[in-house]
């Protein structure tokens, strides 16, 4: 049923221009077919689920709200989840006719966030910062559309699959019980395995600046759903002076007790033992899935 769903809505932009192609070409006026080349230079803003980063990077939010909720303590502010941040990318295309062409390209995107919460209980102050921050550059191949609808006019759209490379997750962690009482923690993620692959297709318009320049604005939905990360490196340090590293596999640990559940990281080798139901054990999934909204330029050679 999912990969159903998936051809659908990636080939809607492919189906959707191929219908306009046919009732706007006869009324609009032909694009230089001289120009075999494009490139385009895009940027904008970009959003992604990233549901089990967050799950594991507001661990020690959840439990703060939950020992507050018990009565333990007045809560300000709170965990802030990763999503929106920004992307942009080159596009080369080469134009199969002047409304069809085969393009590669290489982007790079970025979602960061930065979290703040405290816990008052008179006269103690417990204060948690949190900055998770994920990055990837997809690597993609694509089909691209361009339907002339006016006379300077085109809707423009793509179809294609993209190889997330340099995938990475850095986040970091301070809790601070007062001036020189503290410990914090970062932890380091990565992955490269050629299974990094996704799905992603267009929809938008281009204003024909000149025979040679195009400007255009779309809406980008991608699906990109990965398996854990491979390489993990997590650190700590206190105000005592201690400090830390470990490596290997970053597990997401599911606490459930009467009073509530929170979810948090933890890096081991071997994995954790399941106890459940207090304490559940599962690998995380790396989910880029999301949608883009941007602009860029197209230039014609």
């Amino acid at each position: 049923m999912r990969v159903k769903i998936l051809k659908r809505e990636f080939l809607v932009p492919a189906l959707l221009a191929a219908c306009l192609m046919a009732w706007a070409l006869p009324a609009a006026a032909e694009p230089d077919a001289t120009k075999s080349l494009a490139l385009r230079l895009y940027g904008g803003y970009s959003h992604m689920a990233a549901g089990d980063i967050n799950e594991g990077c507001d661990g020690y939010f959840e439990l703060a709200e939950i020992y507050g909720a018990i009565g333990g303590g007045t809560i300000e502010g709170g965990y802030n989840p990763v999503h929106g941040g920004y992307n942009f990318g080159a596009d080369l295309v080469f134009q199969l006719s002047p409304w069809i062409g085969i393009g590669v390209g290489v982007g790079y995107m970025r979602s960061s966030s930065d979290s703040l919460m405290t816990l008052t209980e008179d006269p103690d102050v417990l204060t948690l910062s949190a900055t998770p921050t994920i990055s990837a550059m997809p690597i993609r191949l694509g089909v691209f559309f361009t339907v002339p609808v006016a006379d300077k006019i085109s809707l423009t759209a793509d179809l294609g699959a993209a190889w997330y490379a340099g995938l990475k997750l850095e986040a970091s962690q301070r809790l601070e019980f007062a001036a020189d009482d503290w410990e914090e923690g970062a932890l380091s993620a990565s992955r490269s395995d050629l299974a990094n692959l996704g799905f992603q297709g267009s929809l938008g318009f281009e204003y024909r600046l000149s025979p040679m320049i195009g400007l255009f604005v779309e809406a980008v939905g991608r699906y990109a759903r990965f398996k854990n990360f491979e390489s993990v490196t997590g650190t700590s340090r206190d105000s005592d002076g201690g400090s830390g590293t470990t490596e290997g596999k970053i597990y997401l640990l599911t606490y459930t007790y009467p009073e509530g559940t929170y979810s948090r990281f933890i890096i081991s080798e071997p994995p954790p033992v399941d106890d459940p139901p207090e304490i559940v054990v599962t690998e995380p999934k790396i989910d880029l899935s999301g949608f883009s909204l941007q602009a860029g330029f197209r230039v014609r050679f």
